[in-house]
């Protein structure tokens, strides 16, 4: 797993030697194995540096399964040093020969990525996910009350009075007051016991907004985007999601 300890290992490695630093994307989305595998020769092509071409294509070529969405390489041959990152958030294509491990990458989806919150929210309950560098780490749910509709234009209530309906449309909204709070109180919970950093929140429109006005003021500081999303989307739906929401405030 990709985390600060693998990246300072590699932050702190110097040498003599110049060293190679190579990021590929191997989503699916960018063809298959061998789209990939031609793509990683024509990055190799101009490389001066013949045994770091020949580890990194024995690395591709044996150990790596080809399974995530990027990885990242770095290679000093004559310093024996050789170390690979795998991700499950996709990069851009970039190599780089320098006199240290050219990491910013890296350090930019640590900052972007590392113990990322989410939380579907509706007027019930709520799913939370624990992300980290694009991976599930854990996801729970709460559900609270079932919130009752109330019928309009009845000239008649449960009471028999036409007041009945503002009573009842009263007890629907303390309902879902009480499932918020019960909702706000789990997620502080959970994204604590995690280490949150920073958090996205999904549902409808309505629901974030009501569930937003429930939190404090150092909770509303680390939601960085909401997005509308059903309450029975996969968690692979969610990081497809934010993935997507992430490159779009990288771009900006």
């Amino acid at each position: 797993m990709f985390t600060e300890t693998s990246l300072r290992k590699i932050k702190d490695f110097s040498a003599i030697d110049p060293v190679v630093s190579l990021y590929l994307n191997t989503e699916p989305a960018k063809g298959n194995a061998e789209t990939h595998r031609l793509r990683l020769r024509n990055m190799l092509k101009e490389l001066p540096l013949e045994k770091d071409v020949e580890s990194i294509e024995t690395f591709f070529g044996h150990r790596y399964d080809w399974s995530g969405r990027a990885v990242a390489v770095f290679s000093c041959a004559p310093a024996n040093f050789f170390e690979y990152i795998p991700l499950a958030i996709p990069v851009k294509d970039f190599i780089k020969v320098g006199s240290r491990a050219e990491i910013e990458p890296l350090e930019d989806l640590l900052e972007d990525f590392n113990n990322l919150g989410v939380i579907l929210v509706d007027k019930q309950g709520a799913r939370l996910f624990h992300f980290h560098m694009g991976e599930l780490m854990e996801q729970q749910g709460i559900l609270g009350d079932l919130v009752k509709q109330v019928k309009s234009g009845s000239a008649s209530s449960s009471h028999g009075l036409r007041g009945g309906s503002i009573d009842g449309a009263r007890n629907v909204q303390e309902t879902i007051d009480r499932n918020i709070r019960e909702i706000r109180d789990f997620a502080v919970k959970f994204f604590e016991a995690h280490k949150v950093k920073q958090i996205i929140i999904g549902g409808s429109e309505d629901n974030i907004a009501q569930f937003r006005s429930y939190l404090s003021k150092h909770m509303q500081s680390i939601v960085i985007g909401t997005f509308a999303m059903s309450m029975t989307a996969s968690h692979a739906d969610v990081l497809n999601k934010i993935l997507h929401m992430t490159r779009e405030i990288q771009s900006k």
